[in-house]
């Protein structure tokens, strides 16, 4: 591996618009620039505002700048595109930029890398054609091809779609539980459950996580398929690497650094961060898929995100607590100040709740500026964002505001409808102030929507990353239709009208439906399909001059000419975001989340020794959701939930917690 100087660490300081001697650090003993330097296995845990991803994207560039290979490149993989997209705005403009973004290396996600050199290769050798790759697509028609009384036992007997993925190369579909054992594998039922994934794969229809067992097949049946990956990938940089899924650890873990040849590889994460399904989990029975490894490890405990209070506050969520160091935010506020002042609204009553989002929104038209209040990012989030029954309260985010929506709320939303499909495009374009993110995710609707076709194809290749540009191809032969498709693209994805659901039932749905078929080759007649052009009641409400409609799951507040907007989502969706303010709303899940872990809200624990599983899920949660601001950090908890079991009303509670900086707001 190439050598990295001091030199060459303040040049892509340079690069990325930072100071000279940024990653040094004022002392010169910053670890970041250690983590630029080594060329040896490493895992860099690096805590919330780290800058993990601007060192990452750094690193590839000194890389890239110095690459001596021409055939062999530097293999980069993550859950999303981020680092991608970090490279392409902040190195786009550079030649290291352009060489990263380009052959031989690869930067993207884990699925998108075995499904381009492994799993899709392999089925194209076998002789099918991968048309589409998308799970809900692909159980759909599966479901669809299996008869009405296939459909009726199944679903007799508690299953759904869910249970049609393949697990085996002879597309076995695994352990089916039926009438207190399980479904034996030569019954007609079981057996037409097989056939229906051999008949979808022909078809050209596979689900996600099926690509890895093709991976996998590969791997067992042809010799050298390793040594050639490894050779055409000798270093393996993997970001976020705490929320690694196990499946998707094994065969990272199977392709570079099983066996006594393994490529050089680094790891960017936080363990406190582990939300999702991950290989912190000691079941999996290998330790190197672990994160991080105790060996290698490399902190990075600096943030530059927030200040030393919110530190204080979020630290001793963390299951390892770094003892965190806040060195930003980046910027006071224009009143001069860094940090705002940090609030817990408590309430008792559903009017209570409903009073929260308000008195937050006036809390921040008090404390920002109205250049603050544009520019920044103002989210509310919640561990529970579906509602899943009104028995405890209160138990989801929709107790706070009935029309929140919780399909469009994911980090990356799966809309049930087309046009919640054209609604979720257009929130992702507001918030990262890019279109392309609506165009793509409406294209992504309307393949979905072709995918139901009866009997229909989709004449594409799954290995095309822009589904976009995939439906301009698909449609070149049909004017008309290409003309409508780009129209409504123009309209509602670029421009960003508002879609009525007048002008959606009289003009557009009719105009989509013949896209769709024209596509899928084939007619949309059944009622799934027509359950995909509904329009829902309530998607018409929402702001005017071509914002996202209030359906996109924001709230305007207003006052003395100033303005702001909140968003809401999910802990989830909010992961890897920066926003100036977060609002954190109790919700329950068993019992109310926050009121749960009050003595680590409290300071009375810290970390996650002795803690119940359902407690570190909850910590994990709640440490994310709480490092997530630079300014305005704020809490929303019932009264009777968090003052349970205390004895003096809960004065001795709201006293501890003013002496940790709160500032406590009774509704």
């Amino acid at each position: 591996m190439p050598s990295v100087t001091d030199d060459e660490i303040r040049w892509v300081s340079g690069q990325l618009g930072m100071k000279t001697d940024a990653f040094f650090g004022a002392d010169g003993a910053d670890m970041r620039a250690t983590v630029l330097k080594s060329m040896e296995c490493t895992d860099v845990a690096a805590c919330p505002g780290s800058g993990k991803t601007t060192l990452l994207v750094g690193k590839l560039a000194i890389l890239a700048a110095k690459w001596p290979y021409r055939t062999r490149g530097l293999c980069v993989l993550s859950h999303t595109n981020v680092a991608r997209i970090e490279i392409e705005k902040r190195l786009g403009h550079t030649a290291a930029g352009r060489r990263l973004l380009s052959h031989p290396h690869f930067i993207g996600t884990i699925h998108g890398f075995v499904n381009e050199f492994l799993a899709i290769p392999w089925l194209h050798s076998l002789g099918y054609l991968v048309r589409m790759i998308d799970t809900d697509s692909c159980l759909e028609r599966r479901w669809r091809s299996l008869s009405a009384d296939a459909q009726y036992a199944l679903k007799k007997g508690g299953h759904t779609p869910s249970i049609l993925v393949a697990r085996a190369p002879n597309f076995n579909v695994g352990e089916i539980k039926w009438a207190g054992g399980k479904l034996g594998i030569d019954t007609p039922l079981y057996q037409g459950l097989c056939e229906a994934c051999k008949k979808s794969a022909q078809d050209g229809f596979f689900c996600y996580d099926e690509m890895f067992m093709w991976a996998h097949d590969l791997i067992d049946k042809v010799p050298g398929v390793i040594e050639t990956m490894r050779g055409r990938f000798p270093m393996l940089l993997l970001d976020e690497a705490q929320d690694t899924k196990d499946e998707q650890a094994r065969i990272i873990h199977r392709i570079f650094t099983e066996g006594a040849t393994p490529v050089t590889r680094q790891r960017f994460g936080d363990g406190n961060q582990a939300i999702f399904d991950s290989t912190e989990n000691e079941a999996t029975g290998n330790p190197d898929l672990m994160f991080p490894l105790a060996a290698i490890q490399r902190d990075l405990p600096t943030s530059h995100r927030f200040g030393q209070i919110i530190a204080n506050l979020a630290d001793p969520l963390g299951i390892q607590p770094y003892i965190l160091q806040g060195k930003g935010p980046k910027k006071s506020l224009s009143s001069g100040v860094a940090e705002a002042q940090h609030t817990i609204y408590l309430f008792d009553s559903p009017d209570g709740a409903a009073r929260v989002l308000p008195a937050f929104g006036k809390l921040l038209l008090d404390t920002f500026s109205a250049i603050e209040l544009r520019a920044g990012l103002f989210k509310a989030v919640g561990q529970v964002h579906q509602n899943k029954g009104d028995d405890h309260f209160p138990g989801h985010l929709g107790h706070y505001w009935r029309d929140y929506d919780p399909a469009l709320s994911r980090a990356e939303p799966k809309p049930q409808t087309f046009v919640q499909y054209v609604f979720a495009g257009v929130g992702k374009a507001a918030t990262q102030g890019e279109s392309h993110q609506a165009v793509e995710k409406i294209a992504e609707g309307v393949l979905r929507f072709a995918a139901l076709a009866k009997g229909g194809h989709i004449l594409g290749d799954a290995r095309e990353r822009q589904r976009h540009r995939q439906i301009l191809r698909l449609l070149k032969l049909h004017t008309g239709e290409l003309e409508k498709y780009q129209e409504f693209i123009v309209l509602f994805g670029v421009e960003r009208q508002r879609l009525t659901k007048e002008l959606w039932n009289t003009t557009w749905r009719a105009h989509v439906k013949k896209i769709a078929e024209t596509i899928g080759d084939g007619p949309l007649t059944d009622a799934q399909a027509q359950t995909f052009l509904e329009w829902k009641d309530g998607l018409a409400d929402g702001a005017a001059n071509g914002q996202p409609s209030r359906r996109e799951n924001f709230q305007c507040f207003a006052q003395d000419k100033k303005e702001v907007t909140v968003y809401f989502g999910s802990i989830h969706s909010a992961k890897g975001e920066t926003h100036t303010a977060t609002l954190v709303l109790e919700t329950f899940w068993y019992s109310h989340n926050m009121s749960s872990i009050k003595d680590w809200l409290l300071g009375k624990r810290s970390g996650g020794a002795g803690a119940k599983d359902t407690e570190v899920s909850r910590l994990k949660l709640h440490y994310v959701a709480m490092t997530r601001p630079s300014h305005l950090l704020c809490l929303a908890l019932p009264k009777s939930a968090l003052f349970a079991k205390a004895k003096d009303g809960g004065k001795g509670i709201v006293d501890a917690l003013k002496l940790r900086g709160w500032a406590i707001h009774e509704l």
